[in-house]
């Protein structure tokens, strides 16, 4: 039987860019393919694209210095039938989604704090959110139940 799934925790190729606009441009054409290969449909496919979108870019608005953009790294995996993950690679410095300001959803566009929404839009489209800082850099996993 021909799955369009690869099997659990094998991902799908890896793409490896500079944190730049070029690179995020590269990550946001990628997403669109992996999740046209993954068979995933319409609201699954928009959930992963605009939370590795925010992701990515929050690294390269952020996470470098603009002057010296650094390695940002994106995969795709199954990691069990059911459920597909989006891992994010960077060397930039630490920044956990615990720490984003949480926006006040209420407040009027004008009343309300900048920053935190994008984090705020991402914790509301995928199941699980987990991150880890190593000394070779930081991992974000953005996973969401099909």
């Amino acid at each position: 039987m021909n799955h369009p799934h690869p099997p659990p925790s094998d991902p799908l190729h890896t793409l490896r860019v500079q944190a730049d606009r070029e690179g995020l441009a590269r990550c946001l054409a990628w997403s669109v393919t992996a999740c046209a290969h993954l068979g995933l449909g319409n609201e699954d496919s928009h959930a992963l694209r605009l939370a590795v979108e925010e992701a990515c870019t929050n690294i390269v608005a952020h996470g470098y210095p603009a002057h010296a953009p650094g390695p940002l790294s994106l995969a795709f995996v199954v990691p069990e039938p059911g459920w597909v993950e989006a891992r994010i690679g960077d060397q930039a410095r630490p920044f956990h989604p615990d720490e984003a300001t949480e926006p006040d959803v209420q407040a009027s566009a004008d009343e309300r704090a900048v920053g935190g929404l994008g984090w705020f839009f991402i914790k509301q489209v995928m199941t699980e959110v987990g991150y880890r800082s190593t000394p070779q850099g930081n991992c974000l996993r953005l996973r969401r139940r099909l």
